[in-house]
C-alpha cells in the first residue's frame, strides 16, 4: 500500500515460490522498484506495481540482488503459471 497526495493505493502481492523470503530483501527491492517508477515519472499506482514486482522477483533466488528484474522482465510475473513466452 502507498499513500500518494492523501490517496491510498493498494497492490496485491504476486504469488511466487520464495527461495529466500527474507523481509529486508523483499522490502528493499519494493522500495527500489517504487523509486525507479518515481524517477521515470510514473503515477503512484504504477510505481507501486513496479515495486511489488521487484519484491516478488527478489525472493525467488538466494541472495540480495540476484533476482532483481530488468525493465523488460517486470511484467513476466503477470502471466499465469505455465505460460510460454517466445
Amino acid at each position: 500500500m502507498a499513500v500518494v497526495d492523501g490517496t491510498p493505493h493498494r497492490q496485491p502481492a504476486l504469488p511466487v515460490r520464495a527461495v529466500d523470503p527474507a523481509g529486508e530483501v523483499a522490502g528493499d527491492a519494493l522500495v527500489a522498484g517504487y523509486l525507479a517508477g518515481v524517477l521515470d515519472g510514473a503515477a503512484g499506482p504504477d510505481c507501486l506495481r513496479v515495486g511489488v514486482s521487484c519484491g516478488a522477483f527478489a525472493v525467488t533466488v538466494a541472495g540480495d540482488w540476484e533476482g532483481l528484474p530488468t525493465r523488460e522482465e517486470l511484467d513476466l510475473l503477470a502471466h499465469g503459471a505455465g505460460t510460454v513466452l517466445r
